[in-house]
């Protein structure tokens, strides 16, 4: 019984030594890694000179190790410290920002706004105008033509003009104008009516034509044949158009019977049938 009690007892002791040694051989190891550290600490608490009044010669000759590039580098302030990463940082992939419901509500608003603006219509492009040509039309002129026997003899040419709402009072001007000795058809054309002779006014009414002259209608230098011929180139001008059967001449707008001291019948319409 005793010898078992001295055997449980020896087992207990070498039980508790290994507990310590093994202790003593974790501390050990700490103290081995660490020790750079727990000699820089000691040395700048001045735990020895506390403790004991002098530090010794290992602890005062003890600098601390540099830190590597891949550690820790206290700031000036040792507050923050930055690690410093050797390997390369992988590019950041994009990823869609969760949309909250508040920002829904904005998009949602946004995109109303967007419809409610119209975008600005362009104005169609007004079609180009053609240019056209003011378009043409052909009067009847009554000239005269003396001919080898000295007899007046009567010339009928057509002249290409422009359209008027007034062709009647058109083609009265132009005989009063002459003839246009340009033209090959009115190179040997001459004009019996009295020059300075104006239109004042025209109109036609059931057939007749009622062409109003100046003063100037009334005075003509060839004498009676004179007469008959301005007349009749005028009746002959007016009749080329259908709307016309007659004239009925008046001087400053007042009919007279007679043209001119000779006496030239204008007291009634004049056809082509009266010359």
């Amino acid at each position: 019984m005793a010898q078992k009690k001295n055997s449980k007892k020896k087992n207990t002791t070498l039980f508790t030594a290994a507990c310590v040694l093994l202790g003593l051989l974790v501390i050990l190891i700490v103290f081995l890694v660490k020790k750079d550290q727990i000699f820089t600490n000691l040395k700048e608490t001045n735990f020895f000179d506390k403790v004991f009044g002098s530090t010794p010669t290992v602890i005062e000759n003890h600098e601390p190790a540099e830190p590597k590039k891949s550690d820790t580098i206290p700031l000036k302030n040792d507050e923050v410290t930055i690690k410093i990463e050797n390997e390369e940082k992988p590019t950041p992939i994009y990823t869609e920002p969760e949309v909250k419901s508040s920002d829904k509500t904005t998009d949602t608003e946004s995109i109303k706004e967007a419809e409610t603006v119209k975008p600005v219509e362009k104005k169609p492009e007004e079609p180009k105008k053609e240019v056209t040509k003011p378009s043409k039309t052909e009067l009847q002129l009554c000239f005269v033509n003396i001919d080898g026997d000295g007899s007046v003899v009567r010339q009928l040419i057509k002249r290409q003009v422009t359209k008027s709402d007034s062709p009647l009072t058109t083609a009265i001007n132009l005989l009063l104008q002459g003839p246009d000795t340009t033209k090959s058809a009115e190179r040997n054309c001459m004009s019996l009516i009295p020059a300075g002779t104006k239109l004042l006014s025209a109109r036609v009414q059931d057939g007749v034509a009622y062409l109003n002259f100046n003063e100037a209608f009334e005075i003509n230098t060839y004498g009676v044949e004179g007469y008959i011929h301005q007349l009749e180139q005028i009746v002959f001008t007016a009749t080329a158009f259908s709307t016309v059967n007659s004239v009925q001449f008046l001087i400053e707008g007042e009919k007279k019977d007679y043209l001119g001291s000779e006496g030239q019948w204008i007291g009634s319409p004049l056809s082509r049938s009266s010359f």
